[in-house]
């Protein structure tokens, strides 16, 4: 069982070349077309720079880190600054929460003690592991993605705590030399977005030569769906996920941000990670055949 030489598009630009592997691997045929890049610009320096102060400067119990590539830019910024060291010291005082393993690894090759990585590895399993402790009256520090979360935000007012927060990157459809710089730092693998490759990307979906579509993260789907916006080109893109292409989203997150446009999600691991996405979309695709994927989902309530 396989994608038997069916086309499945990449829209992640981080380890996009090991997905489409994954996709040779179980027969399919890759069509890579990143949707992600990051930016770093002037006011991303203000912000970190700013965060670095209140770290310094106030009494942070909780500090929380969602990427790798933010907390290298805190760090490298703090080095910069002559304080990296005495942040990592502050930082060993307090409750440190990385998102996933990845900030982890970062935060550890700095010297930063973590004190937890929560098994749901969002926005939502931090929120979700903060309303267990006792945040009333407490100052936390949250270092965030190429986006702020507003869920977590609020849980952490609602429980009482002050946050003092800042975005290190923004997600953009480019990938400037700056924001280069920052993944391979971290040692991330990735592809640009092209332009004219997403623009590809979108007419092969409305003429019906791919079959499946993949998201791994938020952005990848929020910044297609944006990029069509500004080419007039939204509603086709709409109508081609709803009624011709298997949508994949890789977790809840990303479900959501598809579905914020009005597109129904076909498959959805119930592992969110690369190898288990694939091998459920292998599994709903064998599951009925090519020109009922659609209905089939929509009768039998799959994804």
């Amino acid at each position: 069982m396989g994608l038997e030489g069916l086309t499945v598009a990449v829209t992640g630009s981080r380890r996009a070349s090991e997905l489409a592997q994954l996709i040779t691997n179980l027969g399919g045929v890759p069509y890579v077309a990143p949707t992600v890049g990051i930016e770093v610009h002037a006011d991303a320096d203000r912000e970190t720079e700013g965060l670095i102060q209140d770290i310094l400067g106030r009494q942070i119990r909780y500090a929380i880190f969602m990427t790798g590539p933010g907390v290298y830019r805190l760090m490298s910024t703090a080095e910069r600054l002559g304080v990296g060291q005495e942040v990592v010291e502050v930082l060993n005082r307090t409750q440190v929460i990385a998102r996933s393993q990845k900030p982890q690894k970062v935060l550890e090759k700095y010297g930063v003690r973590v004190s937890l990585v929560p098994a749901d590895n969002t926005s939502e399993g931090i929120a979700a592991e903060m309303v267990k402790r006792d945040v009333q009256g407490k100052e936390v520090a949250v270092l965030w993605h190429g986006n702020s979360h507003a869920g977590l935000r609020e849980t952490l007012h609602q429980q009482g705590a002050t946050v003092y927060e800042a975005v290190t990157y923004r997600y953009s459809l480019e990938l400037e030399e700056r924001g280069a710089a920052v993944l391979a730092a971290v040692g991330f693998k990735f592809l640009p977005p092209e332009e004219q490759r997403i623009l590809e990307l979108i007419h092969d979906l409305g003429q019906g030569k791919i079959d499946a579509i993949t998201f791994t993260s938020p952005p990848s789907a929020r910044n297609l769906f944006s990029f069509a916006a500004a080419h007039g080109l939204e509603e086709g893109l709409g109508r081609s996920l709803n009624e011709r292409v298997v949508v994949v989203a890789v977790g809840p997150p990303t479900r959501r941000a598809i579905e914020e446009h009005v597109v129904q999600v076909d498959v959805m691991p119930e592992v969110f990670k690369l190898g288990p996405m694939m091998r459920a979309t292998v599994e709903y695709l064998a599951a009925c055949p090519p020109g009922k994927w659609k209905r089939a989902m929509h009768e039998g309530g799959k994804g």
